[in-house]
């Protein structure tokens, strides 16, 4: 095997040794970068998930073209237990049947990408209600 002397000429590596040194600089410059890229808040709403029907997000199923990265539902404390999923069929109200479930009480869901938030629906088991705001963000 021969020792190799001397350097490569391809610009590319250069740009690569400059992202490394700036991800391990974590600086200013790149803070700043990742802020300006990172997901912009939308559509927040206010509802209430009762038994009647499961809920969906309008927005990620109008059909404008417009791709979310994220939803994040906050339950009240006072909401009852409830079921969701993410994969297509609505939730139903069913106990263990009828989805994932969510315990009663309150707390944050949080559902990431935008297959799983155009899938996602939530319903409230028995006769609970659900209060719960709700933010989209792209």
């Amino acid at each position: 095997m021969s020792d190799f002397k001397g350097t490569i000429a391809a610009p590319i590596l250069s740009s690569i040794a400059k992202e490394i040194l700036a991800l391990i600089r974590n600086d200013a410059e790149l803070r700043k970068l990742w802020s300006l890229n990172a997901p912009r808040a939308c559509y927040f709403a206010t509802g209430t998930a009762t038994n009647a029907a499961p809920q969906r997000i309008n927005e990620a199923n109008s059909g404008n073209g417009e791709v979310f990265y994220q939803l994040v539902m906050i339950f009240d404390v006072t909401a009852g237990a409830g079921n969701y999923r993410i994969d297509g069929p609505d939730a139903q109200a069913a106990v263990p049947t009828g989805g994932n479930p969510i315990p009663p009480g309150g707390g944050t869901l949080i559902i990431t990408g935008h297959d799983n938030i155009r899938n996602f629906s939530v319903i409230a088991q028995g006769a609970a209600t659900m209060p719960f705001t709700r933010m989209l963000f792209k």
